[in-house]
């Protein structure tokens, strides 16, 4: 494979892993949201998706 060949699937990598933790990140706000609303709902399962997903971002973070 040339060099350019490796960057360019060196990239795409990056941008698709970063694609992920957007959306991730986008999962979080709006649970955060839900939480911060009025409404009668398990706070503490929301803190730990938000957990979750907080790791699952590290995972994509260190394969990066």
């Amino acid at each position: 494979m040339q060099p350019t060949e490796e960057l360019k699937q060196s990239i795409q990598s990056i941008d698709q892993a970063l694609g992920e933790i957007e959306r991730t990140l986008e999962q979080m706000l709006t649970l955060a949201r839900l939480s911060a609303s009025d409404l009668n709902i398990d706070r503490a399962a929301l803190q730990k998706t938000l957990e979750r997903l907080q790791r699952k971002i590290d995972r994509i973070a260190d394969t990066i």
